[in-house]
């Protein structure tokens, strides 16, 4: 699995880092910490996304030195590092044993600079923090949170700040369902030790055959893992009402695809607007 974290200078970005350490310690991903900011030709090493991304990567490294870490910092290299006017210059670097962690920064705006660099790195996950309650926003740029979630290409998950997770609500509308999204899902479960609610999406009662097989055949999936499973069946249209007020110490799972009924239901750039109400975190899935 390669996830891309995606962080500001700010507390939010913190407490999502928390997230990526548990996941990437249980999943061996590679992993890059990034920021992106327009902060003109010449970088200041002061500046705040900077000294941040350092300080992320200090608590990364630290916090994932186990007995045995894939990110365990023994692999001495020499690397050419390409300059400007095709000058090339060679540095002797130090990677991960069998995992690297990658820090890097892009001089753009940022959900421009988050969406470039999951494409180059052909990223299965983007995880990023914002702030807790319905504003799910950047400080120093509002917006960012909810654009990403709409523009990625892959998966995303939205941390809220300092928000637990006990039970984990995957929405189901469409019988596609990739095998990286469910072990996503088992992933998560296991490190919260979290129930996973499976909540099917209907239309005027009626979810098509194939979707409600899907549905008991997810359940079966997680239950032969261990993990405690429910479900639920709501319609279509009350499940902003549903994400508004069901959601509590939830984790809300979408599985956002060209065959989604909530695609079909709701306008475009539905998934921020969703974002933006759930109280809690949530992990859209593509």
């Amino acid at each position: 699995m390669k996830i891309l974290f995606a962080a500001d200078e700010y507390p939010y970005s913190a407490y999502a880092l928390n997230e990526i350490i548990r996941l990437a310690v249980n999943t061996w991903a590679d992993v890059t910490l990034m920021a992106a900011g327009p902060v003109g030709i010449e970088i200041p090493q002061e500046h705040p996304l900077l000294r941040a991304l350092q300080k992320y990567r200090e608590i990364f490294l630290k916090r994932s030195e186990t007995e045995g870490s894939p990110y365990a910092r023994k692999n001495w290299r020499h690397e050419w590092l390409p300059l400007k006017n095709g000058l090339f210059e060679e540095l002797l670097v130090c990677r991960g044993e069998k995992r690297d962690v990658r820090v890097c920064f892009r001089n753009d705006n940022p959900v421009s600079g988050i969406l470039a660099e999951a494409r180059e790195e052909d990223s299965d996950l983007i995880i990023l923090g914002c702030t807790k309650g319905q504003e799910c926003i950047w400080q120093d740029a509002p917006p960012v949170p909810q654009r990403v979630v709409n523009d990625a290409d892959c998966s995303v998950l939205l941390v809220k700040e300092e928000q637990p997770v006990t039970r984990i609500l995957a929405c189901l509308d469409q019988s596609y369902i990739s095998q990286d999204s469910l072990e996503m899902i088992n992933q998560l479960a296991t490190i919260h030790k979290a129930q996973v609610e499976l909540v099917g999406l209907s239309q005027s009662g009626d979810m098509k055959k194939d979707v409600y097989r899907r549905l008991i055949e997810i359940g079966d999936y997680y239950e032969d893992r261990q993990i405690q499973v429910a479900t639920q069946l709501t319609e279509v249209k009350d499940f902003e009402k549903f994400v508004a007020h069901e959601l509590k110490q939830d984790l809300l799972a979408l599985w956002v695809g060209r065959k989604s009924l909530l695609d079909r239901f709701y306008p475009r750039d539905w998934v921020g607007r969703f974002v933006s109400k759930c109280q809690t975190s949530v992990l859209v899935m593509r």
